[in-house]
């Protein structure tokens, strides 16, 4: 009884169900299978530096377009300085 009250005051401060401690952990246990966690991570590793390739690449596009933008406003500024 007093875990059901318990577990209705957690509902209250969380705004809904408090997930299951199971369902919370992983259904992948590395120590089950060192070769599968091995790929898992040398997969997980690859996907990272993928995405970091793509973050480098969207950086320099974002560095060309603000200097783009800093030229523009810089030969704006100049046409208000010459009137």
């Amino acid at each position: 009884m007093e875990h059901q009250v318990q577990h209705e005051q957690d509902d209250d401060v969380y705004g809904g169900d408090v997930p299951e401690e199971a369902y919370m952990e992983s259904d992948f246990d590395p120590s089950a299978d060192p070769e599968a966690a091995a790929d898992s991570k040398a997969k997980e590793l690859e996907s990272m530096k993928k995405r970091l390739q793509e973050i480098e690449e969207e950086a320099g596009a974002l560095r060309e377009m603000q200097a783009k933008v800093e030229k523009e406003m810089g030969a704006t500024q100049g046409i208000f300085y010459t009137l």
